[in-house]
């Protein structure tokens, strides 16, 4: 994107996240968070970013400052040389202390909001996470063409999973395949998530029974993993016929994430696996068909439990032993943004929000049948931007 083009886009998200500021009547917020610092400066060094309510922003950087000024859309840029000149800077660019001071409290560590109430002892500090959040909820046509332009990866590295699968051993063996297309594709290798104590590398590739092993993951699967260190994604198991294989690894463009997972096998999976993925394709129409602007998040969510439930399906839909309570989230910078189409959500779509729906069916002892696709809300209603076949794929 060119550098003039960045620099409105950055305007544009700064007036919007300003707009709540003032809304909330917090005089300003300072923001840390790699990820918000990045939506709101463009750049991902080093940094603090004071937004106030009323006046330009100020980019501290610790390091690097050469690579700050280059690459941040910021104007009003300098050097950080320790935390106790946060209030100094920002009295000289704003000329004066903000009496509500908003943090990203969800992520901050207590040491670093101990320092600020310290820095700061006559403002009252506000958690500023559901503003920020809730701005970068709305993606720009801007930011859906970065999370289409992943989908599209998703897909070329899908169409390669026939011959991956062929070549492949074990699970291991798959994910090296799988990982190595993407980075040569231009995937930067991480996949950033907010939540925390949550970690993603690419998402989770599983074959057969080691598809339904409970673990530590935030989603409905989960894997064996390598080991208790990571209990998640791929393990040395090896790859065996008539098994579904489950594929579920998140593109990443330009720091955009769009999220797409699919069923192959060695030969024919049995007929209750194929009736069960297709009642969770029938999931995922439904829930896009219905999926438009003013429509409340959990009634969604209760459709799918139905729609589940009228299949038999209800045990083991969106995990097993322990199904999570949602059937969608928003994906953007991160894999795991707003909104979420979860139980007793009240979140109305709005045009703009990016979700991955992702209706899964966990056979105890046998693996996982389900879909995932990435989704944009617009006026019309949901738009797929995958373009992979949903069905299950047997080689």
């Amino acid at each position: 994107m060119q550098q003039t083009s960045m620099k409105n886009e950055i305007d544009e998200r700064l007036k919007r996240f300003r707009e709540r500021l003032v809304a909330n009547r917090v005089d300003g917020a300072i923001l840390l968070q790699k990820t918000d610092l990045y939506y709101l400066s463009g750049t991902d060094q080093d940094a603090h970013l004071w937004v106030p309510a009323h006046d330009r922003p100020l980019l501290l950087v610790r390091k690097s400052l050469e690579r700050a000024g280059k690459d941040s859309a910021i104007e009003d840029i300098v050097p950080l040389s320790g935390l106790s000149r946060v209030p100094e800077l920002i009295m000289k660019h704003t000329k004066k202390l903000p009496k509500r001071l908003g943090l990203e409290l969800d992520i901050l560590p207590s040491k670093l909001y101990l320092s600020y109430r310290k820095l700061f002892p006559d403002a009252e500090i506000v958690d500023i996470t559901p503003l920020i959040r809730g701005v970068r909820m709305i993606k720009s046509d801007y930011e859906v063409s970065c999370i289409t332009k992943a989908a599209d990866m998703a897909d070329r590295m899908y169409e390669k999973m026939p011959g991956f699968l062929a070549e492949s051993r074990t699970e291991t063996d798959l994910a090296l395949r799988i990982e190595a297309f993407y980075r040569g594709d231009g995937h930067p290798g991480f996949v950033r998530t907010r939540t925390f104590n949550m970690e993603c590398l690419y998402g989770h590739v599983m074959a057969g029974k080691s598809g339904a092993v409970a673990s530590n993951s935030a989603g409905p699967t989960g894997g064996k993993g390598l080991g208790p260190f990571y209990s998640q994604s791929a393990g040395k198991d090896k790859i065996g016929q008539h098994e579904p294989v489950f594929v579920d690894y998140a593109a990443n463009v330009e720091g955009y994430i769009a999220d797409q997972s699919r069923i192959f096998s060695l030969g024919n999976l049995p007929e209750k696996l194929h009736r069960a993925h297709n009642v969770m394709l029938e999931v995922q129409d439904k829930l896009t068909e219905k999926g438009r602007p003013g429509v409340r998040a959990g009634d969604l969510y209760n459709l799918a439990l139905k729609i589940a439930e009228k299949a038999g399906l209800e045990e083991g839909f969106m995990g097993y032993p322990e199904p999570v309570p949602f059937v969608a989230h928003g994906v953007g910078l991160e894999i795991d943004e707003w909104p979420v189409i979860g139980r007793n959500s009240d979140t109305m779509l709005e045009e703009g929000m990016v979700m991955a729906l992702e209706p899964k069916f966990i056979f105890p002892g046998q693996g996982v049948v389900g879909i995932e696709n990435t989704w944009v809300v617009t006026q019309q209603g949901m738009i797929k931007l995958n373009r992979f076949p949903d069905g299950i794929f047997e080689c």
